[in-house]
């Protein structure tokens, strides 16, 4: 490893480090994560952005888009400057998984800040970002929406989601050049074996998609029917806030109160706010529920790099991309850490 890259692979003639019986692993690959360690993308400082970043390499995760919530207007102008000037480390790039998105599907997002598609506001936050947003989430449904897509899609990649879509919308999503699922299953229709809806269009389809693998939001039955059927483009993400890391308590997600109770996050009202796992703990949640351990990884490196244009810089170990390695032992526990080659754990 040298300069923050791997430059070769081979046997090596000195004296190395005995690893027998462990994993050598590229770092993990979170799209979709709000937050760690009592901060969160919406509004940490530059200070706090910095520290959040060790903090997931600290759990194995190197690479991370910064995911921001629906929020006023100021406040997404804000996070998208604060976060665009942050990319570069940990941080690649900007999810937006709001404003667009459903009302009826809004799931922990702020109702009075959601907004229809609105092109002049998204150019506006990728200028902010310095080019930075990767991946946006956008509700075909609503007035505008596909035309939207079509603009969105030459900008960046566009998932589908927190929408009460049908299949055949699915499908008009797809063609208009969306390329990606949220969080399959939670913040959309069911699938309903004569109304298959997104969760449908996912399955039978080519996209890449997101799971929440924490072993609250997808029940382990699901996460093994849904890797059988979606293969090589399955995704693990955390959608992870503030609190994790942290112990249960009182945190805020996106301007709003939630409490933590062991694993589960919720709002008031008892709707799910995230997570508080790190994509680790979702690769191990994918083996328990029978998911073969390489299917597991791959979703959480190759895939989701792949689905960022990010494959060319990290999600596998080879010369050229990124020296972020995990060793783990044999039940994928994290033994130790290089971030850019140098040692963390």
């Amino acid at each position: 490893m040298e300069n923050g890259v791997v430059t070769a692979m081979g046997a090596l003639d000195g004296p190395g480090e005995d690893c027998a019986g462990q994993y050598l692993l590229p770092g993990l690959v979170d799209l979709h994560t709000h937050g760690c360690g009592g901060r969160d993308f919406d509004t940490a400082s530059s200070g706090q952005l910095r520290e959040m970043e060790k903090t997931y390499a600290r759990h194995g995760t190197t690479t991370v888009l910064a995911t921001l919530m629906t929020a006023p207007k100021d406040a997404m102008r804000e996070a998208a400057r604060r976060c665009g000037a942050a990319c570069g480390g940990v941080v690649k790039g900007i999810y937006l998984e709001g404003p667009f998105l459903s009302p009826a599907k809004r799931g922990a997002h702020r109702a009075d800040c959601i907004l229809p598609p609105d092109g002049a506001f998204f150019d506006e936050l990728c200028a902010l970002s310095g080019g930075n947003v990767r991946l946006i989430t956008v509700d075909p449904c609503a007035d505008g929406a596909l035309d939207f897509i079509r603009r969105a899609a030459k900008v960046c990649r566009v998932a589908l989601g927190h929408t009460p879509a049908d299949y055949e919308t699915a499908q008009a999503g797809f063609a208009a050049g969306a390329s990606q699922i949220t969080h399959l299953f939670n913040a959309m229709a069911p699938l309903r074996h004569r109304e298959p809806g997104l969760a449908g269009a996912a399955l039978a389809g080519d996209c890449f998609t997101e799971l929440i693998c924490d072993g609250v939001h997808l029940h382990p039955a699901v996460l093994k029917l849904s890797f059988a059927a979606l293969g090589a483009r399955a995704m693990v993400i955390s959608d992870s806030m503030a609190a994790c890391g942290l112990s249960d308590g009182a945190y805020t997600l996106g301007g709003q109160d939630v409490t933590v109770c062991g694993r589960r996050a919720a709002l008031t009202d008892g709707t799910l706010a995230g997570s508080v796992t790190f994509a680790l703990e979702g690769v191990r949640q994918l083996i328990q529920a029978g998911v073969p351990a390489a299917e597991a990884l791959r979703a959480a490196t190759l895939t989701p790099a792949k689905a960022a244009g990010l494959d060319a810089v990290c999600g596998v170990i080879a010369p050229g991309r990124a020296a972020d390695l995990l060793l783990c032992d044999g039940g994928f526990n994290l033994q130790a850490v290089w971030l850019g080659g140098r040692a963390l754990l």
